[in-house]
Parts: structure tokens; C-alpha cells; sequence
């Protein structure tokens, strides 16, 4: 091998492995995803949904530590501050998460607002109830009107809960002194324990007896924790001693028996109404009287002889009946004469 073959050689390996250097020690694609782009409450804001969409975009903010951004804790610095820059920034991406999280035509309100806290005073003037007086009402009215009605225990109680939490929202009684406190508190929770009961299914009457006859009466939670107790152990006793299969085909088998009955008596019904003005027979019509229409080939002709003259049907079958029966007791004595006994007192027809 020559010289230059050599260094041919050397220069085509030392490529081959920068090639393969390049390649092992190419670094990932790194994908930068911004603090941004990750929000996401999990609600829209809608023209009914404020209350709710309010508290949960309040842990998003403080779960981000933003949420002063809101509140107005601290004023907003001026351009010529030095930490300008980073409020400015960190205000607009609180401003995006607001806006982002609302239905296209409310964002449209607001866009033009400068600062989340704007954005933020602006939709409770708009959207928050407070201690509206109408809503306490209808809030009220749902409780005491709320019944089980074949639901389950659990989604009974969460809708109770629900209506409760919102009370509560809404509840701006103010006290100092503890025992008062705790005395408001043992009533309101009375009152919704009663109307936890009154809602419940007939199934329930016993353990809610058992309840009302505890001396204090139970809190809420634990009177449901007792209802679901029962609840578990109710569905356990039926599933052992019930079969679903077998109970559901004797309620079919009586639902097909009485429908049958009830169809069978309706046409017994209408035909008695009928009357053929033809043969004045009852139960059929001019236009399906037979001696019109003609007799099926299963008719019983005789039956009409014995409809139109059932004395002298009578008389014929006793007639009929007293010759076979003459018949009979003749061939006996016939038969008793030429049986071949020699004496008749040994015949056992003597007797």
C-alpha cells in the first residue's frame, strides 16, 4: 500500500468515527412547555356557573401564588419601577388564565381590562349573588322539598350537601362568643339532619327512628355513615334470598295470565251485547249469522235441535238410557241362567 493510499485510508476512518461520536452524543430534543400552557381549571365560566368557577380558579391562583394578583393585596408597580417588568409579565399571564377560562362571549367583555384584579372585581359585580334574599329562598325550598325517590343513598345526600354548601356561602351571621358559635352551629346541623330523614325512602323508617331517638342527635355525616350502613345491608339481604332470574319470570308469567283474563273476560263481554236480528240469537250479528253465511264445516248441527227443544232432548236421553240399562240387566240374567253353575245360591249375582 502506497503512502497517499495510507492517509486515504486514515482520513475515510477518522470521518466514520466522528460520524459515529456525532451520533451517540447527540443530545434529545429538549420541549420547553411554558407555566402557561399547562393551566387549566377544569371549568368554563358561563352566565350561571360564577360561584363554582370563582373558588376553583382561587386554588388554581394560590396553588400558582398568584392569587394577590386578584385580591389587590399589594398596588401594581409604576413603569419607572424596577420590578415593573415582572409584574407587567406575570399580570398578563394571570389576565390569559382568566380569560382562557371563559366562554367566547364573556371573554369578549373584558379582554380590554388592564389588570387581572380589573377583570377580577369586574365579574363579581356582574355574576355574584351574595346574600341575595331570592336565592337563600330557592336554595331553602330545594332542601325541604328534597326527596330520595328510589335514588341511591349517596347521590341523595351529595344533592342535600351541595344545596347546604351554598347556604353556607351565602350565610353572613356574625358572632363572638364561642358558646353562641357552637349553639348556632348544633341548630343548623339539627335542622338538616331532619331534613336528611324526612327525604328518605319508606325502606329506611326503622334506622331513621333509631337515629331520632339518639340523645344528642347525630351530625349529619354520621347519620348518613348510618343510612349508608343500612342501605349496604339491605342490598346484601336482598341479593342473598332474591332471584332475579326466577322473580322475573313469575312477574311475567302473572302479567301474560291476567292480560289473557282480562282479554278473555272483554269478549265475553262484547258478544253478550250482541244480537242477530235474523235468527234473534244472541252473541254474533246479521252480517256473521251462519244461516246467512253459511255453516263451518265444524258445526254441530244437533246443537240447534237440542237448543230449540231441550225437554224432549231430556226425555230421549232418559228413554235412551233406561233401554240400555234394561238391555244390560237382561243379558245378566241371561248369563246367569246359562252359566253352568248347578245351583244358583253358589252365583255371586244372587247376593
Amino acid at each position: 500500500m502506497s503512502k497517499s493510499d495510507s492517509e486515504d485510508v486514515e482520513i475515510e476512518t477518522s470521518k466514520r468515527n466522528h460520524e459515529i461520536s456525532t451520533t451517540k452524543s447527540a443530545p434529545a430534543p429538549i420541549i420547553i412547555q411554558s407555566e402557561s400552557s399547562t393551566f387549566n381549571a377544569g371549568i368554563i365560566l358561563n352566565e350561571t356557573n360564577y360561584d363554582m368557577w370563582s373558588q376553583i380558579m382561587e386554588m388554581h391562583l394560590a396553588e400558582k401564588e398568584k392569587l394577590s394578583f386578584v385580591r389587590g393585596n399589594t398596588q401594581p408597580p409604576t413603569e419607572k419601577d424596577d420590578g415593573y417588568e415582572k409584574w407587567y409579565t406575570d399580570n398578563q399571564k394571570v389576565k390569559r388564565w382568566l380569560l382562557m377560562s371563559m366562554s367566547p362571549d364573556i371573554m369578549k367583555r373584558y379582554i380590554r381590562l388592564k389588570t387581572a384584579r380589573d377583570i377580577w372585581k369586574a365579574l363579581s359585580k356582574a355574576f355574584y349573588d351574595g346574600a341575595d334574599e331570592l336565592q337563600v329562598f330557592t336554595l331553602n325550598q330545594r332542601a325541604f322539598s328534597s326527596k330520595q325517590n328510589g335514588k341511591s343513598v349517596s347521590v341523595y345526600y351529595g344533592e342535600l350537601v351541595e344545596i347546604f354548601s351554598e347556604l353556607d356561602h351565602r350565610d353572613k351571621v356574625i358572632m363572638e362568643c364561642e358558646k353562641d358559635v357552637a349553639a348556632y352551629h348544633k341548630s343548623v346541623q339539627r335542622q338538616r339532619v331532619h331534613i336528611f330523614l324526612a327525604g328518605l325512602d319508606g325502606e329506611f323508617e326503622q334506622i331513621r327512628g333509631e337515629i331520632l331517638r339518639k340523645d344528642p342527635v347525630p351530625e349529619l355525616e354520621e347519620c348518613y355513615s348510618m343510612v349508608r350502613r343500612e342501605f349496604v345491608r339491605q342490598t346484601t339481604m336482598s341479593g342473598e334470598f332474591e332471584k332475579p332470574e326466577a322473580s322475573a319470570m313469575v312477574s311475567r308469567n302473572k302479567t301474560n295470565q291476567n292480560v289473557f283474563s282480562q282479554k278473555q273476560d272483554r269478549t265475553r263481554s262484547n258478544k253478550s251485547n250482541l244480537k242477530c236480528t235474523h235468527c234473534n240469537q244472541s252473541s254474533h250479528t246479521r252480517d256473521r249469522c251462519f244461516e246467512l253465511v253459511g255453516y263451518p264445516e265444524w258445526w254441530d248441527h244437533n246443537r240447534d235441535q237440542r237448543k230449540k227443544h231441550p225437554d224432549r232432548n231430556s226425555a230421549a236421553a232418559i228413554v235412551e238410557t233406561k233401554t240400555d240399562l234394561e238391555d244390560a240387566a237382561g243379558k245378566s240374567s241371561a248369563l246367569i241362567t246359562t252359566g253352568g253353575h248347578p245351583n244358583e245360591a253358589d252365583d255371586w249375582l244372587w247376593y
